[in-house]
């Protein structure tokens, strides 16, 4: 049992968007811990210690509970779930790309479900949101498995992903800082010093420590999940132009717009 097991555990989105930002944010005590403690153990035992533990299964829910603690202030800041804005006739989507879009969407989710006139939006705004976005619900599931609806998926990933490390800054910017403050004491350390690396390779850690720093400080910012939030709703808005296998094609005139 090894660390390829992760891979069967957890699907492609858990490992990406759950796990990644977990692993990022304990990145910079491992480095030194890894370089400081030459015996650390690696070997299968360990890896089997660590997955009969739960850890990792504690490591995926960490990274979704902390990521959907801050979603809805994010979407309270931007105004609304993009998907929502998207279909919004007060939205950014132009008037006739968006009628297109109304009625393509309409024969996905069926008659029981009208989405709302312009005049019945400005009636009543937060009924209208209610109805996108059980539309936008509509088309998720159908993405799901959905042929040429990928990008989707990767999408979702990426926001996900975003999303999650955002949620884990508090502690990943801490966790960052005194990472690099322990490989800098290193530096000051007389060579021959226990523990103390060589200075190549002290070099590279310093390097390492400070660009998680400055991930962690400069680019993990509201405005870098909200692009990435953006670009997942627009490419899951662009599938309601694919036909569902079995199905005529739909209109020319829905296809997906450019990125």
């Amino acid at each position: 049992m090894g660390h390829g097991t992760l891979f069967v555990l957890f699907d492609k989105y858990s490992r990406r968007a759950r796990l990644r930002p977990v692993l990022i944010t304990l990145l910079p005590l491992a480095l030194p811990a890894v370089v400081g403690v030459p015996a650390l153990p690696r070997g299968r035992w360990l890896w089997s210690l660590i997955l009969l533990s739960g850890l990792p299964l504690f490591a995926d829910q960490l990274g979704r509970s902390r990521g959907k603690r801050i979603e809805a202030r994010l979407y309270c800041s931007w105004g609304g779930k993009p998907t929502v804005q998207l279909l919004r006739w007060r939205g950014p989507t132009d008037r006739q790309r968006l009628r297109l879009l109304h009625a393509r969407i309409q024969e996905i989710i069926g008659s029981s479900l009208p989405l709302p006139t312009e005049q019945e939006e400005l009636a009543d705004p937060q009924r209208a949101d209610q109805i996108y976005d059980a539309a936008g619900l509509a088309l998720r599931v159908r993405a799901r498995g959905l042929p040429g609806a990928d990008l989707v998926q990767e999408q979702n990933c990426e926001y996900g992903f975003r999303r999650n490390t955002l949620g884990l800054r508090p502690y990943a910017l801490p966790i960052a800082v005194v990472g690099l403050l322990a490989v800098s004491a290193w530096a000051f350390a007389p060579p021959g010093f226990t523990g103390r690396p060589s200075t190549p390779l002290l070099v590279v850690l310093l390097v390492a420590e400070a660009l998680l720093v400055a991930f962690q400080a400069l680019l993990v910012r509201e405005g870098w999940v909200a692009s990435a939030a953006w670009l997942y709703a627009e490419r899951l808005v662009e599938t309601s132009a694919l036909a569902v296998p079995g199905s005529l094609p739909a209109d020319p005139a829905t296809g997906p717009a450019s990125s």
